[in-house]
């Protein structure tokens, strides 16, 4: 069909658009509320030309704070030329001074996630274009529409982070090097895979689990051209390949980063400063003020390893497993294509690599960090399904073969999204049914999520902007959505001596809101919890979602304050 490659990119956009942006706005995430801050304090360093300060410590999350600039430059453009100055990102005044100048936080994330969104469906294109020249357009198709609708990386893409940005432009690497490099010398092929490597980097310097994928797709071409010359020739011919490569990377690095322009010393030493700090020393520079590579010590693999495995387990659907072992299966058939099985074994070297990196990391690793070993095992799995229906469609009358393509990609990309339509709007919270009956529970998601339906419930009392809550998860998930004032409860309250911070918030306000994942944080919490001796005026449960508590405070006991105060 002359036009089918048209209609497939058309049906792509559809599928990866749609299940993004319905409700983006609803709620908010723990950490969104602080890369907003960052990134506002990256736009008023471009604002005020001082482009060293464009930097946060190892991530450096230059993609993420340039999507918020560009919230910015829509919603908030004067927002450099008042002189505030650069906002302490741990602090609760960066909120309070949008609302102040007639700007809601709300509407600026929503901003962000409308940009981050349209750089995730770019380079699902990309990855599309790339696929398709490596395995044809309707596989690529399925391939692309399979990765994009896993439940796993469709949530966390969707809302300002930075692990699904990173995933997309590993995989977008990964697939430019082994286009140019196995299908056709194109220059635009490795200028792609260069670029998104330095994206990759620009947004997490963990990004550098990719290198050793990259390395072995060199090592495998190498090997083929030395059938055809010598050894010497051919590696001599991959090392300029693997330095233009490199050169392109560092150029785009340097330009796409204004901070590079004037202090590229600085810029680099605190990206790779502290994350070798992190990694080695458990803390970032801040804390350990420099490098000793005498007191380097790596976390135990064994545990670490482990639970991100089955976090793995876990967050891919049973559509992705069966996936995987079709995947498996056709790597041992001799019917299966060299270049495929190739394929499988980079993103399988991937996904282990990003798994390792952060198994072996000291400090804290969590589950979304990962999010590349996910999508490198969703292509892995999609790859699969594609050379399953292949061989389906070989054993069908030539008439039949479209409806055996069409009919079966529709039903996989329908079971993949409805999938994640079961735990809308917070797709990510999905856990996989076949896990939880083996693990015996299914893990409860304390990222934030449901705490906007307990402001709905606040906001439908009397009054409702008259009246205040103490409320953990608080900026962010609750504030931007309550009517009230909200007084935000940090758990370090419960640690202090006789919880005077605590008790001295809860006497100002009109409600507490919690959730279940409060209480076995420490001893501390767990006692705060066990000495409310009150029934919840109102609980809210939601799937895969740790539980929320709405307290009244007049209704709290005088046991509770006494023994507090003993």
């Amino acid at each position: 069909m002359k036009y089918r490659k048209t209609i497939l990119t058309l049906l792509l956009l559809a599928f990866t658009l749609i299940p993004r942006l319905a409700s983006l706005d609803s709620f908010v995430t723990i950490d969104e509320p602080f890369w907003l801050s960052v990134g506002a304090n990256y736009y008023y360093a471009l604002g005020q030309r001082e482009f060293q300060n464009t930097v946060y410590e190892y991530h450096p999350a230059v993609t993420t704070m340039s999507v918020i600039t560009a919230a910015f430059l829509v919603d908030f453009p004067d927002y450099r030329g008042f002189g505030q100055g650069y906002f302490d990102v741990d602090k609760e005044k960066f909120d309070p001074f949008l609302i102040e100048h007639g700007h809601d936080p709300l509407h600026l994330l929503y901003l962000s996630r409308l940009f981050q969104v349209a750089l995730i469906v770019l380079f699902a294109l990309i990855i599309f274009y790339l696929l398709a020249v490596l395995i044809g357009d309707e596989k690529a198709f399925l391939a692309v529409a399979l990765i994009s609708s896993a439940p796993y990386f469709l949530g966390h893409s969707r809302v300002l982070s930075h692990e699904a940005l990173v995933a997309f432009f590993t995989i977008a690497s990964i697939l430019g090097l082994v286009a140019y490099l196995e299908f056709e010398r194109k220059w635009w092929y490795l200028f792609i895979s260069a670029v998104s490597a330095a994206l990759a980097q620009l947004t997490k310097s963990s990004a550098m689990a990719m290198f050793p994928s990259i390395a072995l797709i060199l090592a495998f071409a190498v090997f083929e051209q030395a059938k055809k010359v010598s050894f010497k020739t051919a590696l001599l011919n991959h090392l300029k390949i693997l330095g233009l490569w490199f050169v392109q990377l560092g150029l785009a690095y340097f330009i796409l980063w204004p901070g590079m322009w004037v202090a590229p010393g600085k810029m680099l030493y605190e990206v790779y400063g502290n994350a070798f700090s992190y990694a080695f020393q458990g803390a970032r520079l801040q804390v350990t003020h420099e490098l000793q590579p005498s007191t380097f010590s790596l976390a135990s693999l064994h545990g670490s390893a482990e639970r991100f495995i089955s976090q793995v387990f876990i967050k891919e659907t049973p559509l992705a497993w069966l996936g995987l072992l079709f995947a498996l299966y056709a790597v041992f058939r001799q019917e299966t294509a060299p270049q495929i099985k190739r394929l499988i074994l980079y993103l399988l070297v991937n996904a282990a690599m990003f798994i390792l990196l952060f198994s072996a990391a000291q400090g804290r690793n969590s589950p979304h960090y990962i999010m590349a070993s996910h999508v490198s095992m969703d292509l892995i799995a999609a790859l699969g399904w594609c050379i399953l229906l292949g061989s389906w469609e070989m054993k069908w009358a030539t008439a039949n073969q479209f409806a055996v393509r069409a009919g079966g990609a529709a039903v996989l990309i329908l079971f993949q999204l409805f999938s994640a339509a079961s735990n809308y709007p917070y797709y990510y919270t999905y856990n996989n049914p076949i896990a939880v009956a083996a693990l015996g529970y299914a893990p409860a998601s304390d990222y934030g999520e449901g705490f906007e339906q307990a402001a709905v419930y606040l906001n439908q009392k009397p009054k409702a902007e008259e009246l205040t809550a103490f409320a953990f998860r608080g900026r962010g998930p609750f504030s931007y959505f309550f009517k009230g004032k909200t007084i935000i409860l940090n758990p370090l309250f419960v640690e202090e001596p006789q919880m005077a911070s605590m008790l001295e918030r809860i006497k100002q306000s009109d409600y507490l809101v919690i959730n279940d994942a409060f209480a076995p944080r420490t001893p501390n919490t767990q006692r705060f919890v066990d000495a409310l001796g009150i029934e919840p005026e109102h609980s809210i449960e939601i799937k895969n979602i740790s539980t929320l508590r709405i307290y009244r405070v007049a209704d709290l006991p005088d046991s509770f304050y006494r023994l507090f105060s003993e």
